[in-house]
């Protein structure tokens, strides 16, 4: 079932325009990439910027100098913050550039204040540097994890919703959740979630690395008090780019990182971004990556990723060997969708494709070893013949 494309200005299955879009970003693989969770090809236009800086970003040493004169040691300026903030639908005093979506994770997991006895509710779901970090503070810091359990595969928002009821309680804090699981594509409650937690007096933060720049969303609608993420994914951004959203009243609640070197007061976003000298040729390329972003539209392309992941999901799923481990009903969908095949290991199965078919695929597991699947998430630079191909590949085992 694919979500309405009425109101879109290009229907997710017009192969000529959304060919002109990969045609933009001519991805340097080596194979047939159907994974695109750990970077997104940077299209044409931000690798250009990037080069046109490289050496002047070597080469000078006063940061005044044109184009750099507007931007602080960490990179970050008031235009950039902007226009983020723009997109990512927040205040730019609420808006701290980050390296990536790891810093601004490590900022408030490390920096919200707790005190000994306090608890974090996390989910199973979590990435694994997420969970490593917790662990570490709640070792340090005499501090209980709650983990939320959630299943692997289709589940429903009540029921997510209704795990969290039962594991925040009265010494809850922190709540600490994805937006999106990447392995399946599960996109969790997120406003439900950070209502909820609101109510019972804990700070919820979001792990935002799979969500910006993939599904339509308003930072300010999920009501979060926190959410970081990178802009190499799915904005399509340089490596080594992201951003940190602390909703303002909570801002002097979380430590930076970095003490403040310059004085700024503790209510200040820009606290978070005094952390040492960048390469500033990545992120004077922001603003490049979205406008990339904004002439294609968000809601063009969750449309068009989603039609990718239903294209062989849909396939796989009328085949009795296969299982689906992702809702392809559940709107907006996103890109990514994952399965496992009665009779063969993942592992067997993605060599195959790799050696036979030159497909790469992924296989993930989680703590729970019998948690293991194969995920796929294409992205815009992939065709439907590539996805064609890689079902017609699969359907052969």
């Amino acid at each position: 079932m694919e979500a309405p494309t009425e109101n879109l200005k290009v229907a997710p299955d017009d192969e000529a325009y959304w060919l002109s879009i990969s045609a933009t970003m001519k991805p340097l693989y080596v194979n047939t990439q159907l994974v695109n969770t750990r970077r997104g090809p940077a299209p044409l236009v931000v690798r250009e910027k990037v080069r046109s800086l490289v050496d002047l970003s070597l080469s000078y040493e006063l940061d005044e100098h044109e184009p750099f004169r507007d931007m602080k040691e960490s990179g970050s300026s008031a235009p950039i913050r902007s226009m983020l903030a723009d997109y990512f639908g927040a205040a730019a005093d609420e808006i701290a550039l980050t390296r990536n979506a790891m810093e601004g994770i490590a900022t408030v997991l490390n920096g919200f204040r707790l005190k000994p006895g306090d608890e974090i509710v996390a989910t199973n779901l979590c990435y694994d540097s997420n969970l490593a970090i917790l662990r570490q503070r709640a070792l340090r810091e005499n501090i209980t994890i709650r983990l939320v359990n959630l299943p692997l595969g289709p589940t429903s928002d009540s029921d997510i919703l209704a795990r969290f009821e039962a594991a925040i309680g009265e010494k809850t804090k922190l709540v600490s959740i994805p937006h999106i699981f990447a392995n399946t594509g599960l996109v969790l409650p997120v406003q439900k979630i950070s209502h909820l937690a609101r109510q019972r007096g804990a700070f919820t933060f979001v792990d935002g690395a799979h969500s910006a720049g993939h599904i339509p969303f308003r930072i300010e609608d999920l009501g979060c008090d926190g959410f970081a993420a990178c802009l190499h994914k799915w904005m399509h951004g340089p490596r080594g780019t992201g951003f940190l959203y602390i909703r303002r009243d909570e801002i002097s609640h979380v430590w930076p990182l970095f003490a403040t070197w310059s004085g700024k007061p503790n209510h200040s976003i820009e606290k978070f971004e005094e952390v040492g000298t960048v390469f500033k040729a990545l992120p004077a390329a922001i603003p490049e990556a979205i406008i990339f972003n904004q002439e294609i539209g968000q809601a063009e392309k969750t449309a068009r990723l989603r039609y990718l992941r239903n294209r062989w999901a849909a396939r796989l799923s009328t085949h009795e060997r296969f299982r689906l481990l992702t809702d392809i009903e559940v709107a907006p969908g996103t890109a990514c969708g994952a399965f496992v095949i009665e009779g063969m290991e993942s592992e067997e199965l993605a060599r195959i494709l790799l050696d036979e078919f030159d497909i790469n695929v992924k296989v993930f597991e989680l703590e729970d070893p019998l948690s293991k699947g194969i995920h796929l998430s294409a992205g815009l630079a992939n065709t439907v013949e590539q996805i064609d191909r890689f079902v017609d590949a699969v359907l052969r085992y």
